[in-house]
């Protein structure tokens, strides 16, 4: 099993230190913003258009990612203005798509072009963002699993347990990372990127939340044995099989 591990905040002097997890979070949409202007043209978007679509999907993303980690957390009994601007304590991926989907709909509503092309663009940046936002779930084990002998559990003060946010930093690396290349080896239709790192995606991460923990204080919520990440999984993939049927539809 994996010795456990932490790394929460990182010392700069004069008594401040910066935390882990933010500072991932913000190394990865630099990293996802560098590779979406690498692969614009080639992926058939405008170099112009791309600042106002990544800012329109990154800034509601993550607000909404936070809110819905609040709300999750049961915070907003408790809420306050500090809380709410610490964003770093706390994100849900699944409020971050939604917000970014709802502000790239919100930006491109006023043309009449398709945003599928700018979606598969950041889909794909998106999958380079997430190692270093898994990187940093790992470091300070905000997804905690159930007790656990196996091989890649790590060994927390109260015994071996699954560790969440490992599984899936290695899932993205073995798996989505792999896929990205694929995609990009030749052009493909509109909306494909999306379809299949949906479809990659959202069944692994239906099936890890099933070892999340039950048993310690925060546990996820669940509703009729579900928690929300997993119906959001079910919705993400709705939206993987729908983008290709409605695809290979004739046009009217």
């Amino acid at each position: 099993m994996i010795p456990y591990f932490a790394l929460r905040e990182i010392p700069i002097g004069g008594g401040c230190s910066i935390a882990v997890f933010g500072t991932l979070v913000a190394l990865g949409i630099f990293a996802g913003a560098w590779f979406a202007e690498r692969n614009a043209r080639r992926m058939g978007v405008s170099e112009r258009e791309l600042p106002g679509a990544i800012l329109s999907a990154v800034v509601p993303g993550l607000i909404l990612a936070h809110l819905v980690a609040l709300v999750q957390a049961g915070w907003i009994d408790r809420w306050s203005p500090r809380a709410l601007l610490e964003f770093w304590n706390g994100m849900s991926s699944f409020g971050g798509f939604a917000g970014a989907l709802l502000g790239l709909t919100v930006y491109y509503r006023r043309t009449r072009r398709s945003w599928l092309p700018m979606a598969d663009l950041l889909a794909q940046s998106l999958v380079i963002g997430w190692v270093f936002g898994r990187l940093g779930c790992t470091l300070v084990h905000d997804h905690i699993g159930r007790p656990s002998e196996f091989v890649l559990a790590v060994r927390f003060s109260d015994g071996p347990r699954h560790d969440l946010g490992l599984y899936e930093l290695l899932y993205t690396i073995l798996v989505l990372v792999p896929a990205v290349v694929a995609l990009n080896r030749r052009p493909r239709p509109p909306g494909t990127s999306v379809a299949v790192l949906a479809l990659l995606y959202a069944p692994a991460r239906f099936l890890l939340d099933f070892l999340r923990q039950t048993d310690l204080p925060g546990a996820d919520v669940r509703y009729l044995g579900l928690t929300m990440a997993q119906y959001g999984c079910i919705v993400l993939a709705g939206i993987g099989i729908a983008l290709p049927v409605r695809a290979r539809r004739p046009a009217q």
